[in-house]
């Protein structure tokens, strides 16, 4: 009997028991508020550059800030969080500094985020995942290893590329150099750092008018002379046609099957003499099928509006050029051989309207031109002219678009497009004007290392324009007397600055340094 009431004693307590419970509860305050995250300004399993990436923004629905015991963490290490000085609602994440080629993990614990009006509401848990951008990986084949034999050139500009513009008829007022080069002059050359000449040589000026084109023994002579210079002195050469493009008129050759068979024979006849001149030349000497080709504007003329003809003509035209040479034999069964895009343009030279030759040699170069933004390496003094460049620039002299980013912009798109794929790329020629001002020089020569530099980080050689010019202003691109090899201009410095961002592989001497180098 007894055990039977406290049976019935136990079942009438345990429900007073539950409600008490139920009482309990109803005791703890509900939260005036919801804390729920809107966005994150990354995106989980996004990849980052990580040096780009130094911190994270969360932002609520609500007010918000960070609980003195959250526990933020970045692949378990702890992050400092504070609300952001502009808007209540944003929660900034401090990350610790990101390694390359790594996936992380950003742990936000419930309760690390409450609501600023009522501290009992807080956020739920968050994470996000996301990877950064591996380190580029140096490129290491034959263009890369060609890129640094060629390393920092120079141009013997306006010599033998004089022109009257007219078959058979010497430029009247002789070299526009005003110029008697010597072996002196390649030594010296050598002797300051160059590695590379690029010898520019007009041909039409000296070819008879028959149907051989045969080009005069004497011109050629002297030609064949500097190249010898060169190669005593050890440099490498690149031999090209320069502006003979006054007979290679491309309009009306894409518009005219007649026209462009006339110019492709007179291509093959020119170069085919060229090459069996130089035939028994060792691997030093390189060949330039062309200058810069174009319609006379530049790549803004018909070439925009004729449904790509004038660069499928160009395409035949260094194909015409490279046949021409490798039929010749001998060590130019495998020379390296130099083609161009319309206007020797990196713009154009990445475009789908750019094909190289068919080479069995597998020996073809890629050759472009650098003098972006022209209004301030080439013509600075002119209505548009520019006195200053890049990002430390002042207001108002510069051009907006064309400073350190196009630089990279365009040279990275060049090494990933032929580099990465074993095509040498060399930019034959670039270079800035020397400025009237002592302020404008400073940021010509930042220009000039800068390019220099990043040529280098895209395995690229360069080679400088040289026109042989004393002082300042438009055009005016002198270093070295094109006579003797010594310098011109007080330019020593600059030139030496130019050979070492073009050619160290010191690992500390990066494009980020110049850039943090740039005139204030």
């Amino acid at each position: 009997m007894r055990k039977k009431i406290l049976l019935i004693l136990s079942a009438i307590a345990l429900p007073l028991m539950w409600a008490c419970g139920d009482d309990e509860s109803e005791d703890t305050p509900t939260p005036s508020v919801t804390v729920s995250l809107r966005s994150c300004s990354i995106t989980e399993g996004t990849e980052y550059k990580a040096s780009e990436l130094t911190e994270v923004t969360l932002s609520y629905n609500t007010t918000v800030t960070v609980s003195p015991s959250a526990n933020i963490t970045l692949n378990g290490t702890k992050c400092t969080a504070k609300s952001s000085p502009t808007t209540s609602m944003d929660v900034i994440i401090t990350l610790p500094t990101l390694e390359e080629g790594k996936s992380y993990k950003l742990t936000i614990p419930a309760g690390a985020i409450v609501s600023k009006t009522d501290n009992t509401a807080s956020a739920p848990a968050y994470t996000v995942n996301f990877t950064t951008k591996a380190a580029p990986q140096p490129t290491d084949n034959s263009a890369t290893a060609l890129a640094k034999r060629l390393g920092w050139g120079w141009n013997l500009g306006n010599h033998f590329d004089t022109s009257s513009g007219e078959d058979g008829v010497h430029p009247q007022w002789g070299y526009w150099d005003k110029a008697t080069p010597t072996q002196t002059l390649y030594d010296n050359l050598k002797k300051a750092g160059a590695s590379t000449v690029r010898i520019c040589v007009t041909w039409g000026n000296y070819q008879t008018t028959d149907d051989n084109w045969t080009i005069e023994p004497d011109y050629m002579a002297e030609v064949k002379q500097n190249v010898d210079w060169a190669e005593s002195a050890g440099l490498n050469v690149i031999l090209n046609t320069h502006h003979d493009e006054y007979w290679m008129d491309i309009k009306e050759a894409a518009g005219n099957n007649i026209i462009n068979d006339q110019i492709k024979n007179r291509l093959a006849k020119t170069w085919t003499q060229i090459a069996e001149a130089f035939r028994s030349k060792g691997d030093f000497l390189f060949f330039e099928a062309f200058n810069e080709v174009q319609d006379g504007q530049w790549g803004w003329g018909a070439n925009r509006t004729d449904g790509g003809k004038q660069y499928k003509t160009l395409n035949e035209w260094n194909q015409t050029c490279v046949d021409a040479i490798r039929a010749t034999g001998g060590n130019n069964a495998t020379r390296w051989i130099g083609v161009a895009a319309y206007a020797s343009s990196p713009n154009f030279a990445v475009e789908d309207g750019f094909v190289l030759p068919t080479d069995a040699a597998k020996r073809i170069m890629v050759s472009v031109h650098f003098y972006d933004p022209s209004n301030f390496t080439l013509t600075p003094e002119g209505n548009y002219g520019k006195s200053e460049w890049g990002h430390t620039a002042a207001a108002g002299t510069f051009e907006s678009g064309s400073n350190e980013e196009h630089v990279v912009e365009t040279f990275q798109k060049l090494h990933e497009k032929f580099i990465a794929n074993d095509i040498p790329v060399y930019i034959g020629e670039y270079g800035c004007v020397m400025h009237k001002s002592d302020r404008s020089n400073l940021f010509r020569n930042y220009y000039l290392e800068y390019v220099c530099r990043a040529a280098h980080t895209y395995n690229m050689p360069v080679i400088i324009w040289d026109n042989n010019s004393i002082g300042g202003g438009d055009e005016h691109h002198g270093y070295f007397d094109h006579s003797n090899g010594s310098y011109i201009n007080g330019l020593e410095s600059l030139v030496q600055k130019m050979i070492k961002a073009a050619t160290s592989d010191n690992a500390s001497y990066t494009l980020e340094s110049v850039y943090n180098n740039a005139p204030k």
